[in-house]
């Protein structure tokens, strides 16, 4: 295990460390549980661009549930990425389950956000035997039909908003750096108006988060590479759709899709359109709320899932 970052004082619960997998040193948050029987594990995956740090306010909450573990992605936050890793959805989709295997989680409840939305639906179609649970929050799922693409309509630039608006964050992230001080103050205001109502009003604590993750290069790790090499992938998933809707179709874990009305990357039509043809999956969109429920309004999204989550058993 690496050493528990300074950064997580206000988090006492939360431990910033590493696992092995396939010989990898991957970053992890994880939570021992705080449950005695009938523990549930929760595995987390981000959003493109992200990292486990976008789950730090909701793990303490879901180790009521089972032990948790909030992964990066290779090429993100702080796990290095190789000169073979593809860095692509397929290629984070057999990762998770390497980690899987590799914390010994026979089965387990998914989490993802965004681009780890798309991951955990991917999942959880190929590998119904694993995953107890499933939980979208923003999933970047693409529309039902490419025809979409063809018409410079505000439909299709809602839609295609998800992959352009991500990597112009991302990109704006890494830059922040070398900008000067009102610039790089500009671009966290734009980013962080992405997943905060009231930007002014974040944590001071989660803002060095943030900053530690995003703001600072780790060796290794080739955020550039990772991001436009994923971008990629989203945009070939979302121009032939079809694959990604048959796994939307053959999920069998019970399902929880959160989003917010003022989310700019994932539109609310597009997850109402996802429940329509799940009718089965249960959905709240909830007002006001944007990309990142689970960084933007953390009490909704326990309470949400805990209700949830006794449902379903």
């Amino acid at each position: 295990m690496l050493e528990v970052s300074d950064q997580l004082e206000s988090w006492p619960s939360v431990t910033d460390g590493s696992i092995e997998v396939g010989g990898r040193r991957v970053r992890v948050l994880r939570a021992a549980s705080r449950r005695t029987t009938g523990e549930v594990p929760q595995l987390l995956v981000h959003g493109l661009a992200g990292s486990s740090v976008t789950w730090v306010e909701v793990i303490a909450g879901l180790a009521a549930h089972g032990p948790v573990v909030a992964v990066d992605l290779p090429g993100f936050g702080r796990t290095p990425n190789t000169d073979d890793d593809p860095l692509t959805i397929d290629g984070y989709v057999a990762f998770v389950v390497e980690v899987a295997d590799t914390l010994g989680w026979d089965t387990f409840a998914l989490h993802g956000n965004s681009m780890g939305g798309l991951i955990g639906t991917l999942v959880a179609a190929a590998h119904p035997d694993r995953v107890d649970q499933l939980v979208l929050v923003s999933p970047a799922l693409p529309p039902r039909s490419p025809v979409g693409f063809l018409a410079p309509s505000r439909a299709t630039i809602g839609t295609m908003s998800p992959i352009a608006l991500s990597s112009v964050t991302a990109l704006s992230l890494g830059a922040v750096g070398l900008a000067g001080p009102d610039l790089a103050r500009r671009r966290r205001r734009s980013m962080l108006k992405l997943i905060y109502g009231d930007p002014e009003g974040v944590d001071r604590a989660m803002l060095d988060l943030l900053a530690a993750d995003f703001g600072r290069e780790v060796e290794g790790v080739d955020r550039r590479r990772a991001l436009l090499s994923a971008t990629r992938s989203i945009a070939g998933l979302w121009v032939d759709p079809r694959r990604v809707w048959a796994a939307v179709r053959a999920v069998d874990a019970p399902t929880l899709m959160l989003g917010g009305s003022q989310d700019a990357l994932v539109p609310a039509r597009v997850l109402r359109s996802v429940l329509a043809a799940r009718p089965d999956w249960e959905g709240h969109v909830l007002d006001d709320r944007r990309h990142a429920l689970m960084m933007e309004d953390p009490e909704s999204y326990l309470r949400l899932y805990d209700a949830w989550s006794s449902r379903t058993g």
